[in-house]
């Protein structure tokens, strides 16, 4: 209890007066919020603070500590050390201001300790030798009127600012009475175990408990307490921890609750500072006053330990390892075996140690050399000995760490220095002076001679400087320091070492096999280090140690085949009698069952050459083995499970070298099934040596060959062409070796970030590589895998491993949609024989079809591989040409020219060469077409006079069917045969070809006594009734019928002349009997017009005009033959007769009336005329006689003819079409072709507007898209044979064939996007009804629409069709967007027509024409 002199009271009140006293209110603030920060920042966890708490306690000199809490509410850390003076008080109320500043024997120097206690409280009592006092932030101190203001409230207003005041260092004396009554009582009930209390008021009481449960979880953290022995806590329970020292070895326990926790050895070591270090402690402001005078320093080492029979000594685990400071650190990254405890220097929380610091170097330094010394001591002591090398320490890995440097330099001269390993002699011995002996046949003294055995080590190591005994027992520490080791290996070497051997006798060899008889013949040994089938330990016949496999026990009596001989290794007859002995046949027992036996052949195969297949053949044992091998095999003592052990012995090659048997193959000598070595001698050396059966001294008829051959493949070698299929996984590495492609091997990972690693399921065909640019093998190698393997054996699963290990793609790989390797060979790599004795790519050869080879003949690359019928899988792996392409055709072309010799062999070929390219050329693409006319520039072609042209230099005259030699010789023309000439697309052909096209009309005429051939109209007149009811019973088109009165009587002049020239470049070409002259529409016919050689041309020339081909003979016999005649043929094939009605009269044309002033009109005046546009006449009275429907028609539809400049004028924007027709601007049905359009249909439909017709450039269609679609069959089929021509089902036809287009292309786009689903939605506008939209179909694709307009016709050549106005906007608006499908219903075909406004801008294949259509009979047409 304090009295008066002792009492702290007035000090207390001295330093709240001194601390508060401040000369402005803004320095109380300062200090107050400096204070603040540091105790809240000073230590982070919930720990520490006690810690603190209990270093204060244990440099008070307390014996015993309490930890309690008090009604959640407080922490109680009392104890029973030295009370506060006023010293104490001055520290505890400042900062570097403490009491241990100088004292060594006190932790702390800093005075900062207790200021972490206000991190965590608000509130701290303090109770020391019966009194209180406090530091509570609640405290309002006397307001200071000097400050300015009245009071705190008036001077926080004022300055707007809250007042704070540094309570932390402001003691506050407390009466009892102000103590609550919890805390009295706590404190009376033990007045007398202990002298001084912290209380203090929790905030968080949980963190609290947490905390304190972590210190009682790691008791071994209070194990440097210099004073401190027992430890109570008392929380929701009460332990005990306590700290006792034993009496011997510096153990120290420490207890909970009276039972041991743990166990320590304790090193104290007492270490003298040297005046260097010293001298830089002075100068180093980091350094503490206490240790700039300071001349001995301590540092402890603490080893954890268990009882011997729990293990002993134990080495710290990595979470174990921390520095302490007396009390623990949060330092960890330092990783020692053992605790390490000195006064090392820290920041305040004892987180972070000072690694620049002269003094923790100088700790850090003598760390390591204490450690070994210590080890030392240990490994002496009887109780630890070998033990002690747990404590072995490591290199510390932060070599950037000065402290770690400075520790690593002390670790390398101390292990290298310091005699610390005991050896079996007790002597110490350095590092480099000893050798751990991991056979423990160092103390095998009865037969190892230890001398030899060190001699041997020091013959076989560099450097050596081993002790005069240098073994010890093997121990892990150790050989992590680097402690040489002698091994098996090693061993094993040293048995067969002079050194060795010279000093070992058969005496010694008897007590060897005893000593590991002992230590194998159990079947429980544990000798998993070593095999005794791998230690030479049975001394031969030549004092040699041999393996158990490599050694036999004499015969009685040797084999009289004489295949033993003194090469063969025997037990020494010493030892061999040894063992025979009564009393060690438990030991020769032993050894047989190893394998030790009586020497034979058979024994000798099987114990000597199976084993060692792959090593034991050598150029001068190889004949002699293969031939007992075979004799073994001719009498029947091996078989097949004995050969096949063999497959790796190495066999002699025709070459000279050694190969595994497995990989060998049969020379042709051996007259294999494929004899391949005639084929690859010069490329492989693998074909087994024919001198085995040369030099075997056993006859050699056929017979004995089938046996070799059935010998060796047991063996292993091969004797054809086989696939071979790798099911396990192959590395890059291996998957070359077996000769697999670079190309194919050198593939990147799915995620194009790897190279790949690995491969599992390849497969390849012996020898496949040297197919590549080697005809002669190529041809026979495919000749014989087509034949005898199956494509399904190679057909296998490709799987590549790729990325880093562990991951997905090294351990799951990726399977490949890629071809397999033989697949992928035949495309990549020239590897197929050809026609011309060369290899190629498979792609890149014809198929032999009789069909190609006709056409091909000899100047196109064929395949020399037959396909045997039942080997077609085959087929689809070369994937050879089985069709030209247009880059075939004009190389084949150019390589007939090259041989121009033959050139009378191929006139047909070539003209078979044309037959193909016209059928095929519609189908070419655009790019493919614009090849095609760069390679034309240098192509050669023939003419008709048998000479090689360029083919822009050739001309072809496109009309009429006779062959012209005057033409040739006026002209070079390229010789074409007459079914040519009239092909739909031999324009098309010329044109790709650069080839001339020259009509009629680029001729030039010479006519001679020209007049009208009126006589000739109106014969054409009087026939025409006839000719429409012909042409209608035949079916024809009732456009064509309409148009056959206006081309007769309006739009033709008829000349008849006496003679008809054709001049071309000013030479004579022919003379003709018929000429068309296409510009001013003129037929010019030789007189007389009926005769025989006239009436040959004319009607061809006929039919073109009035565009009815086909119609020659049914023409010429209505020319030649009388009304009567025509009459009674109509009759008798009863076709309808015409009568009066069906003649049409119509109104002679200006033109005609220019062109003849003397020729009579045939029509009568129009009256009324001046009512109409000149353009639009009205009907002729004498026109009464037709049906009302034909007079209708016939009046709308029979404009007068523009005079020949009007014509000219106009000719580029008016297409010239029929003027009966019309066609409204849009339509409630899809818009079909011109000529399809009936006239009935027109008349519902109103005329705002003109039509405008689209048709394409030329009768073909380039760069646009064909699609076949005749696999797509709309629901309601018509065939449109033997149809009426009335117009009411016309109307009807026509509405259905719009509607089938609209389906056809409906159902395509469905199958074309039947995968996209999710990404493409398509909808038939048109599907339930006419929308009347001016698109049928809308498709929708990735967020973009597309507008589709499907314009269906039925006739194949009909490119033009009309569009409305509606149409035209939608294209002119969506422009790329928007498509027309011109659909050709009866060819189950259509075309794509895209970016239509650039096309008709650009004159892409498509032209735009208006067409002025007549008023309907009740409308009139202003002026």
């Amino acid at each position: 209890m304090s009295t008066k002199e002792t009492s702290l009271e007035r000090c207390i009140k001295d330093l709240s007066a001194k601390n508060t006293d401040y000369k402005y209110p803004e320095q109380a603030i300062n200090q107050a919020e400096s204070l603040k920060s540091l105790s809240s920042d000073l230590y982070t966890d919930n720990i520490r603070f006690i810690y603190e708490l209990i270093q204060n306690a244990d440099d008070a000199q307390a014996k015993h500590i309490v930890l309690a809490t008090l009604s959640g509410k407080y922490l109680v850390i009392a104890h029973n050390g030295k009370t506060f003076d006023e010293k104490d008080l001055q520290g505890l109320c400042g900062i570097n201001n403490g009491t241990k500043k100088k004292d060594l024997n006190k932790t702390g120097y800093k005075g900062l300790g207790f200021k972490a206690v206000f991190g965590k409280s608000d509130h701290v009592l303090i109770y020391s030798n019966g009194e209180y006092f406090r530091f509570d932030a609640s405290y309002r101190i006397q307001w200071i009127q000097q400050w300015g203001t009245i009071d705190q409230q008036t001077w926080e207003k004022e300055n707007d600012r809250q007042f704070i005041y540094p309570w932390q260092i402001n003691p506050v004396w407390t009466t009892e009475n102000e103590i609550p009554h919890l805390i009295q009582t706590f404190i009376n009930s033990r007045k007398k175990l202990m002298n001084v209390a912290y209380i203090i008021q929790l905030t968080n009481i949980e963190e609290i408990y947490s905390a304190i449960d972590q210190l009682k979880q790691q008791p071994y953290m209070f194990l440097f307490l210099r004073n401190i022995s027992e430890l109570t806590f008392q929380t929701q329970s009460v332990n005990i921890i306590s700290i006792a020292r034993h009496s011997s070895h510096g153990l120290k326990h420490v207890s909970i609750n009276k039972q041991i926790d743990s166990q320590w050895i304790i090193k104290r070591i007492e270490l003298d500072v040297p005046d260097d270090v010293r001298k830089k402690l002075i100068v180093d402001s980091k350094a503490p006053e206490k240790l700039q005078s300071i001349k001995r320093a301590e540092m402890f080492l603490a080893a954890k330990y268990a009882d011997m029979n729990n293990g002993g000594i134990e080495k710290l685990s990595d979470q174990d390892s921390i520095l302490f400071s007396y009390l623990p650190t949060k330092i960890f990254e330092y990783k020692f075996p053992v605790l390490i405890n000195a006064n090392f220097l820290t920041n305040v929380n004892r987180e972070q140690i000072h690694t620049d610091s002269i003094w923790n170097q100088w700790l850090f330094e003598k760390i390591g050399c204490e450690i070994f010394q210590w080890i030392t001591e240990l490994v002496k002591d009887p109780k630890f000995r070998y033990q002690a090398y747990r404590l072995i320490p490591s290199y510390l890995t932060s070599m950037n760490n000065l402290l770690s440097k400075r520790f690593n330099e002390s670790f390398t001269t101390t292990i290298t220095n310091c005699r610390f390993i005991l050896n079996r002699k007790n002597k110490l011995l350095k590092i480099n002076e000893a050798m751990m002996d991991l056979t423990t046949l160092s103390n095998q003294s009865s037969f190892i001679d230890v001398n030899s055995m060190r001699q041997y080590i020091i013959n076989n190591t560099r450097d050596s400087y081993y002790a005069d005994y240098p073994f010890i027992d093997y121990d892990p520490n150790l050989a992590q320091i680097g402690v040489q080791q002698f091994t098996w290996e090693q061993c094993i070497d040293m048995f067969k070492s002079n050194i060795f051997l010279k000093t070992h006798s058969p005496e010694q060899n008897r007590r060897m096999i005893e000593y590991f008889y002992l230590k194998f013949s159990k079947s429980n040994s544990n000798n998993k280090d070593i095999h005794i089938e791998q230690i030479p330990f049975l001394m031969d016949q030549n004092y040699n140690l041999q393996l158990i496999k490599n050694i036999y026990f004499p015969a009685e009596i040797i084999d009289n085949n004489a295949t033993s001989d003194s090469d063969d290794l025997f037990v020494n007859k010493i030892i061999f009698d040894w063992l025979n002995e009564k009393t060690q046949r438990v030991i020769k027992q032993w050894l047989q069952t190893l394998g030790v036996i009586e020497r034979t052949d058979l024994s000798f195969l099987s114990k000597t050459i199976i084993p060692n297949a792959s090593t034991y053949a050598t150029l001068e044992n190889t004949f002699k083995t293969i031939r007992m091998l075979f004799l073994l095999f001719q009498k029947h003592d091996i078989d097949k499970k004995e050969l096949n052990q063999l497959k790796k012995l190495k066999l002699l090659t025709t070459g000279g070298n050694f190969l595994a048997a497995d990989q060998c193959f049969f020379c042709d000598q051996y007259k294999p099934r494929s004899p391949l070595e005639d084929y690859l001698k010069t490329k492989e050396d693998r074909f087994l040596s024919f001198d085995y059966v040369i030099n075997s001294n056993i006859k050699k008829g056929n017979d004995d060959l089938a046996e070799w051959r059935r010998f060796f493949i047991m063996m292993g070698v091969q004797e054809e062409l086989h696939p071979i299929v790798f099911n396990r996984k192959l590395t890059l590495y291996e998957a070359k070796e077996y000769g697999f492609h670079d190309n194919y091997l050198l593939i990147r990972s799915p995620d194009e970030k790897h190279t790949v690693d690995a491969y599992s399921g390849l497969s390849t065909i012996a020898f496949i590589r040297h197919t590549e640019n080697n005809h002669d093998f190529a041809k026979f190698f495919w000749s014989y895998v087509i034949t005898n393997i199956s494509v399904e054996t190679l057909a296998q699963n490709i799987r590549i491993y790729w990325g880093h290990a562990g991951r997905k793609g090294a351990t799951e790989g990726t399977q490949l949609d890629d071809d397999y390797y033989v697949s992928w060979f035949v495309k990549n790599i020239k590897c197929i024989p050809t026609t011309n004795e060369t290899c190629e790519l498979a792609s890149h050869i014809f198929a032999d079809v009789k069909e190609l080879r006709e056409l091909c003949g000899k100047y196109m690359i064929f395949s020399v591989i037959t396909f045997p019928k039942d080997r077609t899988t085959w087929n689809h792996i070369f994937d050879f040409k089985t069709k030209l392409s247009s880059s075939d055709y004009f190389e084949l072309l150019r390589q007939i020219h090259k041989d121009e010799k033959n050139i009378h062999e191929n006139i047909d070929r070539i003209q078979m060469i044309y037959h193909h390219i016209l059928k095929e050329i519609y189908f070419w693409s655009s790019e493919e077409q614009n090849t095609i006319k760069r390679k034309a520039k240098s192509l050669y072609l023939l003419s008709e006079n048998g000479q090689w042209e360029l083919a822009c230099d050739l001309y072809v005259y496109m009309e009429g069917n006779v062959l012209n030699n005057n033409l040739n010789d006026a002209i070079p023309c390229l010789k074409l045969d007459f079914k040519h000439r009239n092909h739909l697309h031999l324009k098309q052909f010329l044109d790709l070809l650069g080839v001339k096209q020259i009509r009629m009309n680029d001729f030039k005429l010479a006519d001679k006594q020209s007049s009208p051939a009126e006589h000739f109209r109106q014969k054409l007149i009087e026939i025409s009734p006839f000719l429409k009811k012909w042409l209608k019973y035949l079916s024809f088109q009732s456009k064509i019928i309409l148009e056959i009165d206006e081309k007769i009587q309006q739009d033709n002049d008829f000349i008849e002349s006496d003679s008809l020239e054709l001049f071309y470049h000013q030479k004579l070409v022919q003379k003709t009997n018929v000429y068309y002259d296409f510009k001013h529409k003129q037929l010019y016919i030789r007189r007389p017009c009926d005769s025989e050689t006239t009436l040959i041309e004319l009607p061809y020339k006929l039919c073109q005009l009035l565009n009815i081909n086909g119609f020659e003979k049914h023409i010429r016999f209505l020319l030649k033959a009388t009304i009567e005649e025509i009459k009674a043929h109509f009759i008798a094939n009863s076709i309808s007769v015409p009568t009066k009605k069906d003649i049409v009269i119509l109104e002679l044309s200006s033109k005609s009336e220019s062109k003849s002033s003397t020729t009579p009109t045939t029509s009568t005046p129009l009256p009324n005329a001046s009512n109409l546009p000149a353009a639009i006449p009205e009907p002729s009275k004498s026109d009464s006689t037709l049906t009302k429907t034909e007079s209708s028609i016939e009046q709308q539809s029979k404009p007068t003819k523009t005079t020949d400049r009007q014509h000219q004028m106009t000719n580029t924007t008016i297409g010239k079409q029929s003027s009966y027709q019309y066609v409204p601007p849009y339509c409630p049905e899809p818009i079909y072709g011109l000529q399809q359009v009936p006239y009935p249909f027109a008349e519902n439909c109103e005329m705002s507007s003109a039509s405008v017709f689209i048709e394409t450039r030329n009768a073909h269609v380039d760069d646009i898209e064909l699609i076949d679609v005749s696999s797509i069959t709309p629901s309601d089929v018509i065939f449109f044979e033997n149809q009426s021509n009335g117009n009411e089902v016309l109307n009807t036809l026509d509405l259905i064939t719009g509607r089938m287009g609209e389906e056809m292309v409906y159902k395509y786009l469905l199958d074309k996007y039947s995968h996209h689903r999710n990404s493409v939605c398509i909808k038939w506008e048109n599907g339930h009804g006419e929308t009347f939209k001016p698109h049928d179909i809308l498709l929708i694709q990735n967020g973009i629409t597309y507008f589709i307009e499907v314009k269906s016709t039925r006739t194949y050549n009909q490119h033009l069709f009309p569009l409305s106005i509606s149409q035209i906007e939608a294209f002119s608006k969506y422009k790329e967007n928007y498509f027309i499908y011109r659909v050709y219903v009866d060819e189950r075909k259509f075309i794509i027509l895209d970016n239509i406004r650039w096309r008709l801008m650009e004159k892409q294949h498509l032209s735009c024409f208006l067409k002025i259509t007549p008023a309907l009979p009740n409308e009139t047409i202003s002026s």
